[in-house]
């Protein structure tokens, strides 16, 4: 435990450092790993069980330029030693703090091969007595970024001649681990891709509606330009169709009977035409997609003689034209 918060220690002490070479991508790292541990030469005389379990803590702060700066904690596992003349045959637990830097060489956008020769300071606790020291340390690995969050790593770690006193051996661990990164966001260059775009064209055919008060839903009061509240229901789908197609317009045409003077039927026309275009704009259309026209009693549709063919005559029509239409 003591040699976990040294190490943790030695990397906040180096974070101001890190911040200078930082890239956008820096971050610091937390992770585990696990694996095969082996101590040669640890028997002079006699064999000994040099094989077992190991694996420990990673801790480590990625400048995000494929360099990092990396400690680990480990346990190397339990082994028998055996020296000559004294103490003679031993057993014991070898653990190991580490700090070195990590080299790394992109083999693709998301994989690194690296290396690490750091320093290794190890302590073999047996009942002969502790024995501990400093130890070159190299590493080499391929460590594989799996998502924003997670990095996944096979490494092979030498610790060459840790020699104290009556101990003396070379590790070997062998490991996988896993590494969570935090606060990394973005995401490995992404590849170009290009793209062949298809424009489709579609002919939208012309549309023609003619509102009268001939109809069920009288548009407007007599002799009055006002909408009436039902007529909106009546203007809805010329509406939508300029709102799906910001390239289709209209044109607007106000008609009237003959019923009064001929001026009065010509602006009434116009008013109501207006009217129209009036709550097309309220509702997001342009007015330069709008033509209004207003021809008072001028294109009668019946004949004025009767209320019936009046209230025919008394008309609007709205006709969009049509247009092409690309996606």
């Amino acid at each position: 435990m003591k040699k976990a918060v040294i190490s943790l220690g030695l990397m906040v002490a180096l974070s101001p450092v890190a911040s200078v070479f930082a890239q956008d991508d820096a971050n610091f790292y937390l992770g585990g790993r696990v694996g095969s541990s082996q101590l040669d030469d640890a028997c002079q005389i006699g064999s000994c069980d040099d094989n077992d379990v190991g694996g420990g803590l990673i801790l480590g702060y990625d400048f995000g330029n494929s360099f990092s700066i990396e400690s680990t904690y480990d346990y190397l596992g339990h082994f028998d030693a055996s020296y000559s003349p004294t103490p003679g045959a031993i057993s014991g637990d070898l653990t190991s703090l580490t700090l070195a830097p990590k080299l790394g060489i992109g083999i693709t956008d998301a994989t690194d091969l690296y290396g690490k020769i750091g320093a290794a300071w190890w302590n073999w606790d047996s009942k002969a007595g502790n024995q501990d020291d400093l130890s070159l340390l190299g590493a080499i690995g391929i460590d594989h970024r799996a998502n924003d969050l997670v990095n996944v790593r096979l490494e092979y770690q030498y610790i060459h001649d840790m020699d104290e006193a009556y101990f003396n051996a070379d590790n070997h661990l062998i490991s996988a681990g896993l590494t969570f990164h935090f606060g990394r966001t973005s995401a490995p260059e992404p590849v170009m891709v290009v793209e062949e775009v298809v424009v489709v064209e579609e002919v939208i055919e012309t549309k023609k509606y003619v509102f009268s008060e001939a109809d069920d839903v009288e548009l407007f009061a007599f002799g009055k330009s006002t909408l009436s509240n039902e007529a909106t229901q009546q203007l809805n789908p010329m509406l939508k169709r300029l709102q799906d197609f910001e390239e289709s317009t209209a044109i607007i045409i106000g008609h009237t009977d003959s019923v009064g003077s001929e001026a009065f039927n010509q602006t009434l026309s116009e008013e109501r035409a207006q009217t129209v275009a009036n709550y097309f704009t309220d509702n997001g259309i342009s007015a330069d997609r709008l033509s209004v026209v207003g021809m008072g009693e001028g294109e009668p549709v019946a004949s004025n003689d009767t209320e019936e063919g009046r209230a025919k005559n008394r008309r609007v029509e709205i006709e969009s034209p049509e247009f092409v239409y690309e996606e």
